[in-house]
C-alpha cells in the first residue's frame, strides 16, 4: 500500500512541476516584454484621488466651537433661578454647580469646586477670551490668588472686557459684566475647557 502512495505522490509532483513550468514561462515572457521597471516606477509615484467627504477646517483660533452657542443658550434658560449653596441641579445652583451642570450636558466633566475647576483646561490671556471660557474670581474677600467664584463667558468686547453668566449669591443665575467694580477687583483669570 505504501508503494502505491509513493508512486502516486511522485506522479502528482511531476504533474504539478510540469503545470508550474508551463504557467510561469508565458508570464515571465510577458513581464520581460512590458518593461516591468517602468511599471514599478509609475506605481511608486501614483497617488489615489479620493473624494473629500467631510472637508476638514482648521478653524480660526479666534472662533469658539459651534457647540458653544448651544451651551450658552442652554445656560441662559436658567437665568433667574435662585442661588443654592452646594446646589448642582436645576432646583438651585451655586457657582461651580452651575458651570459643572452646564458642561456636563455637553459631555464635559468639570471638578466640583471653583478652585478645582481653575486647574482644568488651559489658561487663557484676557485678550484671547472666547465665549464658553470659564472666568474665575476671588470670593467675598478680595484676593488675586484664592479662587472663590466661577462664571461662563457669554460675550467678549474688543478691549478684552466680557460678560459672563453665573450663579451669584445675591441674584441667582444672572449675566454680569467684568467691568462691574465688584468683579473687576476680584478677577483672577480664565481657563478654556474643550
Amino acid at each position: 500500500m505504501s508503494n502505491i502512495i509513493q508512486v502516486s505522490l511522485a506522479v502528482v509532483m511531476m504533474l504539478v512541476g510540469a503545470v508550474c513550468a508551463d504557467a510561469t514561462t508565458p508570464l515571465r515572457e510577458t513581464l520581460d516584454h512590458k518593461n516591468i521597471s517602468a511599471d514599478f516606477a509609475s506605481i511608486n509615484t501614483w497617488k489615489p484621488e479620493l473624494p473629500l467627504i467631510h472637508p476638514i477646517s482648521n478653524g480660526d483660533a479666534d472662533e469658539a466651537p459651534e457647540y458653544i452657542a448651544d451651551m450658552l443658550s442652554f445656560a441662559g434658560q436658567y437665568k433667574g433661578l435662585r442661588y443654592r449653596r452646594g446646589g448642582k441641579t436645576p432646583k438651585g445652583f451655586d457657582c461651580s454647580g452651575f458651570t459643572s451642570y452646564v458642561f456636563r450636558q455637553f459631555g464635559m466633566k468639570l471638578n466640583a469646586s471653583s478652585s478645582s475647576q481653575y486647574t482644568q483646561g488651559e489658561a487663557v490671556e484676557d485678550m484671547d477670551l472666547l465665549p464658553g471660557d470659564l472666568v474665575f474670581f476671588s470670593g467675598r474677600a478680595v484676593s488675586k490668588t484664592r479662587v472663590g467664584h466661577v462664571g461662563l463667558v457669554t460675550d467678549v468686547n474688543p478691549d478684552g472686557t466680557f460678560k459672563f453668566i453665573h450663579s451669584s449669591n445675591s441674584q441667582g443665575v444672572t449675566v454680569s459684566k467684568s467691568t462691574e467694580p465688584y468683579y473687576s477687583r476680584r478677577y483672577i483669570g480664565a481657563r478654556r475647557v474643550r
